[in-house]
């Protein structure tokens, strides 16, 4: 279950986020963008950084999933194509010669945090 493996990072990456001083108790939201070739269940991430986030110090922090869709280049034709399913082949010419754009990775694009008055301070960093 990699996910919780994914969890911790996170948890880990929006505590090196923070400016120095910062409570991580002022975290609300924590925004992450989930590659589809990843093969991450957004149900079981989000259960499992529910379950660790207290140990992390981040008792209040929500977990934003979006996901991004997988977008792959034909080597041959230069033709950009989206793909629903692992079956890598160019749907203009028919190579098997692509690479992959978008869709693979997961990136912490945001973090939001209470300021010391308790007030939403928006963006206190994007990674």
């Amino acid at each position: 279950m990699h996910e919780l493996y994914i969890a911790e990072c996170i948890l880990k990456s929006v505590a090196d986020s923070l400016p120095p001083g910062m409570n991580p108790q002022a975290v609300e939201e924590v925004r992450v963008q989930l590659g589809k070739l990843d093969a991450v269940v957004p149900d079981t991430l989000t259960f499992l950084f529910d379950a660790i986030k207290t140990n992390g110090g981040m008792p209040n922090a929500r977990l934003a999933l979006s996901e991004i869709e997988v977008v792959c280049r034909c080597e041959n034709c230069e033709n950009e194509f989206g793909i629903e399913v692992p079956v890598f082949l160019c749907p203009s010419c028919g190579s098997g010669n692509v690479k992959v754009l978008r869709g693979r990775g997961i990136t912490l694009t945001g973090i939001q945090v209470k300021d010391e008055n308790g007030e939403d301070d928006g963006n206190s960093g994007n990674s």
